[in-house]
């Protein structure tokens, strides 16, 4: 069974590529017919991919962090491929929310005898496929900021640090979804359309969000004081803000999103659009190698 192995090196501040000796001595030991690529660029891992739909790869495996894993699933969405990865990023949510460690060597040992597991993805605008959680509002504002730190700071801090510092000036703002039949106005921080639980490094925003049952956990942060949501933030890295009641989880299949302020949607930590947003869950869309 032929693998490529495609490393992002710029993953983790550019620390992936020191990782390389680690994966092949990995994928030997397994006996696995592979080859490594390193891509050069965002243009060049995704037509590399792109490129290799047709060849004997049976198995497309990312290494890297959530933006690599996110715009190979976009690729190998409804194919006959497999995919996998080695998680070599600053917060790894994808990876974790299937059972995947950073272990080099366990990776390795899960893309020679692991099972095939068929999730579901996020669909945007029909045009855009997700893994992990799309947001707008506060919450993408956190993301840019994020993204854009040069702070040596690693996943779950880099996103601490960004959500206080966002806080300091975001004020609530008025959002419009339609899901179900039903039409709502709400004044809120940021929705989030969820197929797995956690993002940012951990925080598990949806903890009972399940990428195989073919529904989206969307998550409403309704307004609230400053002080409060000082408060309630450190809780969600465990899971234990949904009791709050200006917290609102609720199910289903599509969501249609907007706000008269031009919010940005991100998903997997990668900007997709700005608002208003369609989202729709895909179910069994992807196959993925998982313990």
């Amino acid at each position: 069974m032929k693998t490529l192995v495609i490393i992002n090196p710029s993953s983790a501040g550019g620390k992936a590529l020191e990782s390389r000796g680690k994966i092949e001595s990995g994928l030997d030991g397994q006996n696995i017919d592979y080859k490594i690529h390193i891509s050069k660029s965002l243009e060049d891992m995704i037509s590399t991919v792109k490129n290799n739909l047709s060849s004997d790869f049976e198995n497309f495996i990312a290494a890297g962090g959530d933006g690599t894993l996110h715009y190979i699933a976009n690729i190998l969405a409804g194919s006959n491929k497999k995919m996998g990865a080695i998680p070599l990023g600053s917060g790894n949510d994808a990876a974790t929310n299937l059972g995947i460690s950073s272990d080099i060597a366990a990776c390795c040992k899960i893309i020679k005898n692991g099972k095939i597991k068929n999730i579901d993805m996020g669909l945007i605008n029909n045009k855009y496929y997700y893994l992990c959680i799309a947001g707008s509002g506060f919450d993408s504002r956190v993301n840019d900021l994020a993204n854009n730190t040069r702070l040596p700071l690693n996943g779950p801090s880099k996103y601490k640090y960004s959500v206080y510092k966002t806080l300091l000036t975001f004020r609530s703002k008025e959002f419009t979804f339609s899901y179900d039949g039903q039409k709502r106005k709400m004044q809120g921080m940021f929705v989030v359309a969820s197929n797995m639980s956690s993002y940012g490094g951990g925080m598990k925003i949806t903890p009972d969000a399940d990428p195989c049952d073919g529904l989206f956990d969307v998550c409403i942060i309704k307004r609230m004081s400053k002080p409060h949501f000082i408060k309630v933030f450190p809780r969600v890295f465990e899971g234990k803000h949904t009791d709050d009641p200006n917290v609102e989880i609720f199910r289903t299949s599509e969501l249609e999103l907007d706000s008269k302020y031009a919010f940005s949607v991100f998903a997997d930590g990668e900007y997709i659009c700005k608002l208003p947003a369609k989202l729709k869950i895909v179910p069994g869309i992807l196959d993925f190698l998982v313990p």
